[in-house]
């Protein structure tokens, strides 16, 4: 096609094609500088006060009852971000059995809001969708476990919350009435979208699981194979055989306004325990999954932090179709982790324990075209 057209008219072509590119990342870069501002916004103690939404929460007048400070409470893990329609969460850790939480809110010039939420913890925990997140690597949600001791207060946003930044203080009590000594976090509510560099069609690659000792890459479209042998006939012979597992493919379109959706297909190999034994023949059956969600996304940039949450979901597992939604409020954590951009790659990377010590030692990274 080149050698069609004249050189003045192919230099034409380029020149607007190149100020068609500049405008669109300029735009974007103007629509990240705003977004950035927004979230910046100080948001008034009392307006947030008055737009949460709290299972099992009373509103009262007035502040809080004075802690006796008999027991203890940790808050360090809770995330210092919340989002539009969502809210945040807040991780409790105490030496005691809480039944209850005080939560006040704040502004950042330090004034508080005239009420407080008086929380009963478990009829919170009970009116709340269980966690979950995406294992890209099995391509299934998979619950998040918790330490025993641990809870989790669910506070929702209704759509009068902006982005912006607030704090709260937070106490909580046992059934014998002490209380611990407050503690404060201050939380920035991300708009959803918040960087231009990510809205693309990004296809998975590779992946890579990094372990202490060994690194294993797996290729999309590349079974990935691990021979076994089964003891049968009364142990008395043996049978080897190979079971592969294929990723397909891997989709993720992260969207302008804010949207995105996931797409994710592959193989996996099984057979039946039982009849292999007896019969000393492995019948290996290809079962079929395939995961598709849609939802919205949010990015810190200094943290360089993806943030997918999920309304919809259709799974194909291993011949079953189950298809969920949840309304806004309600959505599901798909990913909430680390990706980093480099030119055409988008790397996303979870972290994990690979060991019963909890010590986060081992990742898996997941390689990402346009």
């Amino acid at each position: 096609m080149k050698n069609l057209l004249k050189t003045l008219t192919l230099i034409s072509i380029l020149a607007l094609t190149s100020c068609s590119n500049e405008e669109t990342t300029d735009n974007g870069s103007e629509n990240d500088q705003a977004i950035t501002e927004m979230e910046q916004t100080p948001l008034a103690a009392n307006d947030v006060a008055d737009n949460v939404v709290i299972n099992g929460g009373t509103k009262n007048v007035g502040v809080p009852p004075t802690p006796n400070e008999a027991i203890s409470l940790d808050v360090s893990s809770s995330s210092s971000t919340a989002f539009l329609g969502e809210g945040f969460d807040i991780e409790i850790t105490s030496d005691a059995v809480v039944v209850g939480a005080y939560l006040q809110f704040k502004s950042n010039d330090g004034v508080v809001s005239d009420s407080y939420y008086d929380i009963d913890l478990n009829s919170n925990a009970a009116g709340k969708a269980s966690r979950n997140s995406f294992d890209f690597s099995r391509k299934l949600l998979k619950s998040v476990s918790k330490e025993e001791n641990d809870t989790t207060l669910d506070v929702d946003f209704n759509t009068n919350i902006a982005p912006g930044t607030f704090c709260y203080v937070i106490c909580v009590y046992d059934g014998e009435g002490n209380i611990s000594a407050p503690s404060e976090v201050c939380v920035t509510v991300e708009a959803w979208g918040g960087n231009s560099s990510l809205v693309a069609n990004w296809e998975l690659t590779k992946e890579e699981n990094i372990t202490p000792d060994e690194t294993f890459v797996f290729e999309v479209g590349e079974p990935d194979c691990n021979e076994a042998t089964l003891s049968c006939d009364g142990a008395q012979q043996s049978v080897s055989f190979e079971l592969c597992s294929t990723q397909d493919y891997g989709i993720m379109e992260i969207r302008s306004d804010g949207t995105f959706s996931l797409d994710f297909k592959g193989t996996e190999e099984d057979y039946d325990f039982n009849t292999a034994t007896s019969t000393c023949e492995v019948a290996i059956e290809e079962l079929e999954y395939r995961v598709q969600i849609n939802g919205n996304w949010a990015y810190v940039n200094d943290e360089n932090r993806l943030t997918l949450v999920g309304y919809s979901f259709l799974t194909l597992d291993f011949g079953e179709t189950q298809e969920e939604f949840y309304s806004g409020g309600n959505g599901e954590l798909v990913y909430d982790g680390l990706a980093q951009i480099d030119g055409n790659t988008l790397l996303i990377t979870e972290r994990y324990a690979s060991f019963s010590d909890d010590i986060i030692d081992s990742s898996y990274n997941y390689y990402f075209e346009k």
